[in-house]
């Protein structure tokens, strides 16, 4: 190598160290912008109802679900934890909660969501929680997309089932409930709005109770399935009123 390539090659290396206390910089900027947007975004797309769930990492005063979904998560942990469960699914994630807090144990998540506000929501949750194991998928669970949802040890179908009842009817809800167990692997858990819906959803009679209508509809519908029942959870009618729910969680027996 000559003087002058020698000259152009110490040159560029120069070059390269004085560009990355920039590129550094720019980095920091960049990042500050995304959450200075990120906050104004989620305070927008929070607006008039707030947040529902107590996702970590969110800058929010309250959350409206607060203290049921953390109810719920003190008692599905230990069926998680007890079952060895590998990979989960949340049909309905919201913001992500559920998602956010099977990731934070190792086990990788898909969070499905049809809203845009709660995608872009649990997006920002998962970046800020430095999580690398939550898929967010925006999408609208009904028949023609069920061949897109991949098969998962654990899936997540919390107050959910009422409003496909509603929307298409009990027979394409028992349908899909269905569909989603043959793609369950270990665990399913369930919840849906009971007798405080209005009739608009459509709802069958729970008799002689909610409780031992869905325990018997689950155990019908879920082949395979041990059902247990995991207490009544704190959860809010069509017009936001405070009420409770049964929990489910449909285990599946070996073959």
């Amino acid at each position: 190598m000559g003087r002058l390539d020698t000259a152009q090659a110490s040159t560029r290396v120069v070059r390269l160290h004085q560009a990355v206390p920039s590129l550094r910089l720019m980095r920091r900027v960049r990042r500050a912008l995304d959450d200075a947007i990120d906050l104004v975004r989620l305070r927008l797309d929070s607006l008039p109802d707030g947040v529902y769930q107590p996702v970590p990492g969110l800058r929010v005063r309250t959350a409206k679900r607060a203290v049921g979904s953390g109810s719920r998560w003190e008692v599905m942990e230990p069926v998680v934890e007890r079952l060895g469960v590998k990979s989960a699914m949340d049909v309905g994630a919201n913001v992500g909660y559920f998602p956010i807090k099977l990731a934070s144990r190792g086990i990788p998540a898909v969070a499905l969501e049809s809203d845009p506000r709660c995608v872009r929501t649990t997006t920002t949750a998962v970046r800020r929680n430095q999580l690398d194991n939550v898929a967010v998928m925006e999408l609208e669970f009904r028949p023609d997309t069920l061949d897109l949802l991949p098969a998962t040890d654990c899936t997540l179908l919390l107050s959910v089932w009422h409003h496909l009842v509603r929307e298409r009817g009990l027979d394409s809800a028992t349908h899909l409930l269905r569909e989603l167990w043959a793609r369950t692997g270990m665990v399913m858990f369930f919840e849906t709005g009971e007798d405080e819906m209005p009739q608009s959803f459509g709802l069958p009679r729970m008799v002689p109770t909610p409780d031992a209508w869905l325990g018997g509809y689950l155990q019908k519908n879920c082949a395979g399935g041990r059902i247990e029942h995991l207490g009544r959870h704190r959860a809010f009618d069509a017009a936001g009123l405070p009420t409770d729910r049964a929990l489910f969680a449909v285990i599946r027996e070996p073959s």
